[in-house]
């Protein structure tokens, strides 16, 4: 494991919350906040799901599945 990696891993560690979404749940939330970033913004989107936002920031995954629809829904430039 090279250094970036056990920083990622230590970080994610010690974020960890006391209660927290899994994958499956955030699937099911995952459209409905990606419209919400879309046509409000991130901080928006952030403020009425934040267990959606974190677990995107703890789980790589989840934050890639995020990213490629994130990229879906925007128009092209």
């Amino acid at each position: 494991m090279d250094r970036a990696a056990l920083i990622r891993l230590l970080g994610t560690i010690f974020e960890t919350r006391e209660t927290e979404i899994v994958c499956s749940e955030f699937f099911e939330l995952l459209p409905i906040y990606v419209d919400l970033v879309a046509s409000s913004g991130a901080s928006a989107a952030q403020s009425a799901f934040p267990q959606v936002a974190h677990h995107i920031a703890q789980c790589t995954e989840c934050g890639e599945e995020y990213q490629a629809l994130l990229q879906v829904t925007r128009p092209p430039q």
